[in-house]
Parts: C-alpha cells; structure tokens; sequence
C-alpha cells in the first residue's frame, strides 16, 4: 500500500494550524496563488470571510515568510 505524500499546500495549512492559524487559499486564475491567514475564524470560514484575515501573502515564498515571522513572533511573547 502506497501511502501519499502531503503535497506543499497541505504541509504548510499543518504548519499553520500548529501556530493557531487558519489558512484560505484564493487561485483567481493570473498564476499568483493567494494564502490569507486567520487567527480566530468563526464556522464557515472562506478566504472573503466573515473574518478579516491578519495577512495575505501571495505566493507560496510569501506565506512561508510570514509564517516564519509569526512563529518567531509567538517565541518572544512567552518570555
């Protein structure tokens, strides 16, 4: 039996999740895949809302940055 590998999308909607965050992926068709993030989503949740999201990264690069940034961020608030 072949398990499946995550694919990149998935592993960072894990990486997300681990930090407290929602992530909603919006492909409007012009190449540029946009990541939204959310920090307390209500049920229903999409990438238009009803919560604002707390950034929009676009592209993959960029939602790994702020990823990045926000966990960083997490490590200093519980010092």
């Amino acid at each position: 039996m072949r398990v499946r590998k995550q694919s990149k999308r998935e592993e960072m909607e894990q990486y997300a999740e681990s930090l407290g965050l929602t992530m909603r992926t919006w492909s409007p068709g012009d190449g540029q895949t946009r990541y939204r993030f959310f920090d307390r989503p209500g049920p229903g949740q999409t990438y238009f809302g009803p919560a604002s999201g707390i950034h929009t990264a676009l592209g993959m690069k960029q939602a790994w940055d702020f990823l990045y940034s926000y966990a960083a961020g997490q490590g200093s608030r519980s010092r």
